[in-house]
């Protein structure tokens, strides 16, 4: 008897592993999906969830570098993403040098993402809501891009933008982020475009301490900044509600000037340092 129930007992341990086995994250697949060349991108990797096919209403984004910079220089965001359970896809701009090649390429991997999703691609039919994030000269393209397309996009991301121009038209819940040390895109362009976006639209700003423009390229080390812009497309793109404490209750480490507003009219959380 006392065999049988080492056995029953074991039995139930294998069990248990398997279900532990089962819920641990599936990994990120990629591929390159085709760019075509009037989409002013010029190459591009889509990045998605291995359990993609147990999903639906997934939220997607592009994803670029900055002036000369290509989509290699981003996959250090792009993982995490993927592996939070959305689709990204980045890329690398046929016009890198300026913000209107970057408007071009974020525009381009809009449709890139949408025909992917009607073909017989492995994320077709999965997306739900799109998302753009940019960094440098692709960060101000985002936002204004977010702008000429209201409401088509639901979020936006700007890392270091550099000379953004927010209109009216901008709808997308944006987050910007900057740093104390940037020289090149200097922390008061972003912090403007966070004053200058519309009312009723929520939005974020914080400025990395100490950190200079290359610091969004090819990140290494990744901390609070990763967990905020997940945590922002999970919420804004998917309604993930248990991501909003995450960025909604001060700033993260090594951030300041944080800003939040989350478009309602009261606030949300603003001028923490």
């Amino acid at each position: 008897m006392k065999k049988i129930g080492k056995l029953i007992a074991t039995m139930f341990m294998v069990v248990a592993l398997i279900g532990l086995v089962a819920c641990e994250p599936s990994g990120v697949e990629t591929y390159d999906p085709s760019t075509g060349w009037l989409s002013g991108v010029s190459s591009a990797r889509m990045f998605y969830p291995g359990n993609i096919n147990e999903l639906d209403n997934v939220g997607a984004t592009t994803l670029s570098s900055g002036m000369g910079g290509t989509k290699e220089g981003m996959y250090w965001l792009a993982e995490p993403l993927a592996e939070a359970g959305m689709i990204v896809l980045a890329i690398s701009a046929s016009d890198n040098m300026t913000v209107a090649g970057y408007e071009n390429a974020h525009q381009g991997g809009l449709d890139i993402l949408a025909s992917e999703n009607s073909g017989s691609s492995p994320i077709s039919g999965k997306i739900g809501n799109y998302g753009i994030i940019g960094y440098s000269k692709g960060g101000g393209a985002v936002i204004n891009t977010a702008s000429e397309l209201g409401d088509a996009v639901g979020t936006c991301v700007a890392l270091a933008p550099w000379s953004p121009s927010p209109t009216y038209n901008h709808s997308a819940a944006t987050m910007i982020l900057t740093g104390t040390a940037d020289m090149i895109a200097p922390a008061y362009m972003g912090e403007g475009a966070y004053d200058s976006l519309p009312s009723g639209v929520p939005k974020l700003y914080a400025s990395m301490l100490g950190e200079s423009h290359m610091y969004w390229n090819s990140l290494s080390n990744t901390g609070s900044e990763t967990e905020f812009i997940r945590a922002w497309l999970k919420y804004y793109l998917e309604g993930d509600e248990s991501s909003y404490d995450v960025f909604a209750n001060g700033p993260g480490s090594g951030m300041t000037d944080y800003q939040f507003d989350d478009g309602s009219g009261g606030g949300g959380g603003g001028g923490c340092n």
